[in-house]
């Protein structure tokens, strides 16, 4: 038994439609791959803000400590700015020389 031309038509047509639907859930404005790349820059952006947020609270104590105790200010000052008390003596060592590359034999 053979199906008549029309209805294969029909069918046809109903399969392309479907396909493109399918076609258009999943590679569309709005389709699974969009909504992937979506949640997985959103799940970054998250893993950026706990971060940042871990950092300023890291600042907050590092500026909290810099206005109430003068022990960090004076490590600061002779770290960073190589200040002594009086009397002290500094002594400043120069860095290593950087390392020569082998030579390689003939």
């Amino acid at each position: 038994m053979t199906v008549p031309l029309s209805r294969r038509v029909v069918i046809f047509v109903v399969a392309a439609a479907a396909l493109a639907v399918l076609i258009g859930t999943a590679v569309g404005d709005r389709g699974y791959m969009e909504m992937r790349r979506r949640r997985d820059a959103y799940a970054q952006m998250q893993r950026e803000v706990a971060q940042l947020q871990a950092e300023n609270r890291s600042l907050q104590t590092d500026i909290s400590a810099l206005k109430t105790d003068p022990y960090v200010i004076e490590k600061l000052a002779r770290e960073k700015l190589g200040y002594a008390r009086p009397g002290e003596v500094i002594y400043l060592f120069p860095p290593p020389p950087p390392p020569r590359p082998a030579e390689t034999a003939p």
